[in-house]
């Protein structure tokens, strides 16, 4: 984007009504917005520092046990269908491509599957609870060779 047209839509934003205006075009980001009239800016006391928050205690865990994440963010069902078998529970054996699981993120089912041969130790999230990304689903334990 070149200069002059920049400089166009400062010029046109100046003379609207917006408080605000983005543009985001190739690897441009422009971000432009507008003061409050009639607004001053008065000093604020500084806040008083916030107490770190205690850590709640990690439980203990196996070393070794591997821990399935949500890839997104989304529905966890235990199950493919209500009042169905869930997938797997502890115990379960589990073998790469088993289902583990499914998402629901954007009205879509996702299917989580095993990447290993393994046993599940625990299943952390609750059924339809949402989840986000990155969260602990469940844990398996790998099988020895």
């Amino acid at each position: 984007m070149k200069v002059e047209e920049l400089l166009k839509l400062v010029e046109a934003v100046g003379a609207s009504d917006f408080d605000e205006f983005v543009l985001e075009a190739q690897d441009v980001k422009l971000t432009l917005r507008r003061g409050r009239p009639g607004g001053s800016l008065v000093p604020q006391p500084e806040p008083a520092p916030v107490p770190a928050a205690p850590v709640p205690d990690q439980p203990v865990r196996e070393p070794g046990l591997v821990e399935v994440t949500a890839p997104m963010v989304g529905t966890f069902y235990r199950a493919p269908a209500p009042g169905a078998e869930p997938f797997v529970q502890a115990g379960s054996r589990v073998k790469p491509g088993d289902t583990l699981c499914i998402l629901e993120a954007m009205k879509l089912m996702n299917e989580i599957e095993a990447e290993i041969e393994g046993e599940v130790v625990d299943v952390v999230a609750e059924n339809g609870q949402l989840v986000e990304f990155g969260q602990v689903l469940m844990t398996l334990r790998p099988c020895k060779p």
